[in-house]
């Protein structure tokens, strides 16, 4: 209990996840202060295309990879 506790205050303690769009190791940034997932800004139907595709996270790059091609997408 304790140790999932001190991986939400501080999230350098976690273990690496793999993002599994590209297969990099990252470190989830889900803590007390919010998530920097929800800092990134997706629309409602991108969201839903990549919770269909995926199933775990992703990481930050892939994100604002996502992000940056639906801005580019009319």
């Amino acid at each position: 209990m304790w140790r999932k506790l001190t991986e939400f205050i501080r999230p350098d303690k976690r273990p690496p996840r793999e993002c599994e769009a590209c297969g990099n190791q990252f470190i989830c940034g889900a803590s007390l202060k919010g998530c920097w997932c929800i800092q990134i800004k997706l629309d409602a139907p991108v969201r839903q295309q990549m919770r269909e595709r995926f199933k775990n996270c992703l990481c930050s790059d892939c994100l604002e990879r996502f992000a940056a091609s639906a801005r580019r997408t009319p």
